[in-house]
């Protein structure tokens, strides 16, 4: 175009040689505004050049602050992977972070604030260390919800020149609730069969004298499940992913030709370490340790006691030989009184922890009831050592009054313990039942037994932990041997004169279950055992009086497999037949304070870009 208006102007110039005066006035007036037009239009085209790089350059470190964003965000999820208590760091002076309590910033310059100066406190982190210049990021963390959730929500900025852009994402820890099922190893626990040393079965050539437990035609697992161990399965149905720590394809066994496990699929995933004792808890009912370690302690109870939980948010506690229902020290050398845990004691009038009847109280939400056994030493000032004593009223019996038991009504009436240890009247047990309206886990030093339902107010809402050193028992309960008088017939002639007499006889009855009904059992909880199994009372007994089914929502995670039932073929001969269904919300959140897998990872269960945070120089927008 250029060309053409040149090629014009040269041919409108040579036509004005020889031209009158006013033809040469207006052929140089319209010389003068071509010209002008061709200089607005260089003009033009050059400030579109300008422009165009102006944007390429915007957009390249649009990208860029993007990227750099969710490296803060690997960048914290590895700081958490290597230090399971790295949620402790951050800091205050922000939004984001309100309610959050931190021990300070471990000098980490991705938790700067404020413009930037240079300065270790108001430093970004760079995405490439070795790199002089390129992306930086911040970030901030709110673990106001952490002990209630699990969860960790951070906010990520990333800069690259001018530009920055955020990033917020949900952490939770990869463990134990992300499975429906999970097991340490495949088989019945080696404290119930002589001679069994626990082993996974892929690395050792054989288990002798250990009972291994497959997965059968009529287990209906309806979640994620995973095993350290081999898994022997035989047609049972998955309802999502299964995986194993097993090393080698196809990473189970099957155990015989006629199983047909045709499209099951098992991947591999590495071992995820079960903790060896829930001791780690019972710093969550401590009254001495700062707001960063402790935000707000739980509830301390010792020896046997009852839960019961009720609709409207509240629970009946009886737990008599408590009398501190928090703590301090690590060994323990003083205690207190918590408010919302109740009072302790024994009171004629009732509505105390230590009277018949316990006392109502609202639910601790968001927090952990610890039931620990009776200190059996003084220490250096345990609040809740008895030395000889006994508590008010209190004495270790049964229901009955006279048979030996825990004093808190175990045994039932005609009913036999499993075992001399089952009620121990100082142990550590949780007998738990009801509707739970609230948030709130229950860790057991040594047994938890399900009593009856546990249920949810709200499924929604509403979250359960119940955890067990030991055992997770389901309550069911066996009928003391009894006998019955009659009378039989017998010969009491000769040969040669026969007669009919009569006699006195006496049977005896035993293995006989307290409810000989088909009823069902619902537990709406994620539930741990520890050091055993999670596993039904008496499930061998009563033959031809089979209970009916067993529900569980939300997880499993045990160290051996436990029995709920016995069975033939398809039939189910003794116990319950299981129902266990995910509750999916345990991929996103845990019940508080929960336990986590030795060493664990940080995944990200949400991440979505917002409102930009943080400007390039620093200060908050």
């Amino acid at each position: 175009m250029l060309k053409l208006l040149r090629a014009r102007i040269g041919g409108r110039l040579l036509r004005v040689i020889g031209a009158r005066d006013d033809e040469r006035g207006m052929a140089l007036a319209t010389v003068i505004i071509l010209g002008t037009v061709l200089m607005l239009m260089s003009g033009a085209i050059v400030s579109v050049s300008v422009s165009g790089a102006q944007k390429s350059v915007y957009d390249a470190n649009w990208n860029a602050a993007g990227a750099a964003a969710y490296a803060g965000v690997e960048d914290y999820q590895s700081k958490l992977a290597n230090d399971n208590s790295y949620s402790r760091y951050g800091a205050l002076g922000n939004t984001f972070s309100a309610g959050s309590t931190f021990v300070g910033t471990n000098n980490n310059p991705a938790f700067g604030l404020g413009p930037d100066s240079g300065t270790s406190a108001t430093a970004w982190a760079k995405v490439d260390p070795s790199v002089a210049t390129g992306g930086t990021y911040r970030y901030q963390v709110n673990n106001s919800n952490y002990a209630a959730s699990g969860v960790l929500r951070l906010q990520s900025t990333g800069r690259v020149g001018n530009v920055t852009r955020t990033v917020v994402a949900d952490l939770k820890q990869s463990g134990f609730l992300d499975f429906l099922y999970f097991t340490d190893y495949e088989i019945r626990d080696p404290a119930l069969t002589s001679g069994c040393t626990a082993a996974y079965g892929w690395a050792v050539a054989s288990r002798p004298n250990c009972t291994t437990i497959q997965f059968g035609p009529n287990d209906v697992i309806s979640g994620p499940a995973h095993s350290n161990d081999t898994m022997n399965i035989c047609g049972a149905t998955f309802g999502s992913t299964v995986s194993s720590a097993n090393p080698t394809a196809p990473y189970y066994a099957t155990p015989a030709a006629s199983c047909d496990n045709s499209g099951l699929v098992v991947t591999r995933k590495n071992i995820v370490q079960m903790p060896s004792t829930i001791g780690s808890l019972i710093q969550e009912t401590r009254s001495d340790l700062t707001a960063s370690t402790v935000p707000r302690p739980g509830c301390l109870y010792s020896g046997p006691t009852t839960i019961n939980f009720t609709s409207d948010g509240k629970m009946t506690v009886y737990s008599p030989w408590t009398l501190a229902t928090n703590i301090k020290g690590n060994p323990v050398t003083g205690g207190s009184v918590a408010d919302g845990c109740g009072t302790p004691g024994y009171s004629s009038a009732g509505g105390t922890l230590g009277s018949p009847g316990g006392q109502t109280m609202p639910v601790v939400d968001s927090n952990l009831i610890y039931v620990q056994n009776v200190p059996q030493s003084a220490g250096s000032g345990d609040p809740n050592y008895w030395g000889t004593k006994t508590p008010k009223n209190y004495s270790c019996t049964g229901a009955d009054g006279s048979t030996a038991g825990n004093g808190v009504g175990f045994p039932a009436k005609g009913e036999v313990a499993p075992s001399a240890t089952s009620y121990g009247c100082t142990n550590g047990d949780a007998f738990v039942q009801g509707k739970v309206k609230g948030n709130v886990t229950v860790a057991a030093n040594n047994y938890l037994y399900v009593t009856d339902d546990v249920l949810y107010a709200d499924a929604s809402k509403d979250m359960l932990g119940l955890i067990g050193e030991n055992n997770v028992i389901v309550y069911n309960p066996m009928a003391a041997t009894y006998t019955t008088s009659d009378t039989e017939t017998y010969n009491c002639g000769t040969t040669r004169k026969p007669a009919t007499c009569t006699r006195p006889v006496t049977t005896t009855h035993a293995g006989e279950l307290l409810d000989r009904t088909a009823s069902d059992r619902t537990i709406d909880a994620a539930i741990m055992s520890v050091l055993h199994s999670f596993t039904v009372q008496n499930y061998d007994a009563d033959r031809n009086y089979p209970k009916g089914k067993l529900t569980v929502l939300g997880a499993i995670a045990q160290k051996f497999r436990g029995t709920v039932a016995t069975t033939s073929g398809d039939t189910t001969v003794t116990g319950y037949a299981k129902n266990y269904q995910y509750d999916s919300r345990l991929a996103f959140q845990a019940p508080p304070k929960f336990l986590s897998p030795v060493s664990t990872t940080y995944g990200i269960t949400q991440v979505t870009e917002s409102k930009t945070a943080i400007s390039a120089t620093g200060a908050n927008l």
